[in-house]
């Protein structure tokens, strides 16, 4: 039995409420690592053909699927229906069920993970990228085929490497010499929220960069109760929001109804069938109401960071590509960026 994993049994029977990454941490390590110091005795290696996993993953059927990054946690149940994969990423197209957005050239390491939790026997296959950081946890359901998921693991099970290595991530200090008149003219220019992306990168600046640079009515910075204050809206008026959430390779999207919604201590959670969402309010030291012009007009999100400029989460209103902005959406956005606009 090797060091870390002794180190983690100790821990895990010490704090019982602690998840896998709050225990790497605890011990020093990355959670990567602690998944590959587990190989032999929960745990297996992994494939890194994940184009391959991508597209044979549907033969499973439902799956619960994590992304999270450090400040929230987004858990959808789906199935991996309409993959489509490029070159260094891809999508699986589901809207209102397993939609997500997949960088792929992030991801480094994988593992299947047997384990015993606080709700019995969880089966899930974890993707990592370069930093030890989890970027998606497929878990089985008890409506996942049980022989499908056991030939997939069959399938890509890899022999373990001895030596497992990950990288240490470095903070890219930001770019303080950019036109902040040219950053507002190509916004205003923009026919598509995707061009953004470009946008920023054109100009080598962050979002909150990019807010800062332009008129209020592009991007105002607003309250940081606005995200409760707007999910408490969109449960009151049952009018279906998406909610971004994910971290650097991969962005998982829930589109619907606020079923439950369910504050507590410091956190927000929602508690829908197929859907929930865990947000560390606490941890929004910036929230923004942006305006990002399309061919059908404006189109609004709330967009929330923490202190490290993490981007924790980013919400819209359910819209279709071609349709106009939902309307009781941008009265909701625009009741907060009046009253809690922040000077």
């Amino acid at each position: 039995m090797n060091a870390y994993y002794q180190r983690y049994l100790t821990l895990k029977s010490e704090h019982t409420g602690k998840f896998a990454r709050d225990l790497a941490g605890m011990i020093g390590i990355s959670e990567a690592e602690l998944c590959h110091a587990r190989i032999g005795a929960d745990a297996k290696a992994f494939t890194t053909d994940f184009s391959t996993l991508l597209k044979e993953l549907h033969k499973v059927g439902e799956t619960m699927n994590i992304v999270r990054n450090e400040y929230a946690v987004h858990e959808q149940a789906g199935q991996y229906d309409n993959v489509k994969l490029g070159n260094h990423g891809g999508l699986v197209l589901n809207p209102r069920a397993l939609d997500q957005r997949l960088f792929v050239g992030k991801w480094v390491s994988s593992f299947y993970i047997k384990e015993m939790t606080r709700r019995g026997e969880k089966e899930s296959i974890q993707i990592f990228d370069a930093y030890g950081d989890a970027i998606l946890k497929i878990y089985m359901t008890d409506d996942t085929n049980r022989q499908e998921w056991d030939a997939l693991v069959e399938k890509f099970t890899v022999e373990a490497k001895e030596e497992f290595i990950v990288s240490q991530l470095e903070r890219v200090s930001e770019n303080a010499f950019f036109d902040a008149k040219k950053i507002e003219e190509e916004w205003r220019a923009m026919t598509d929220v995707h061009q953004f992306f470009s946008l920023l990168t054109r100009h080598n600046v962050t979002r909150q960069q990019a807010f800062s640079s332009v008129s209020d009515n592009l991007a105002c910075k607003v309250d940081n109760s606005a995200l409760s204050q707007v999910l408490d809206m969109a449960f009151n008026d049952q009018n279906e929001i998406m909610i971004f959430i994910g971290n650097r390779g991969c962005v998982q999207i829930f589109t619907g109804v606020v079923e439950k919604l369910m504050p507590k201590d410091n956190w927000l959670n929602i508690f829908n069938s197929k859907f929930t969402m865990h947000l560390m309010e606490d941890h929004i030291a910036e929230t923004w109401v942006t305006r990002k012009p399309t061919k059908e007009g404006y189109v609004t999100s709330l967009e929330l960071f923490a202190k490290d400029g993490t981007q924790i989460a980013q919400l819209y209103g359910q819209r279709t590509e071609g349709d106009l902005e939902q309307e009781v959406w941008r009265n909701q956005i625009n009741a907060i960026a009046v009253k809690e606009k922040v000077a």
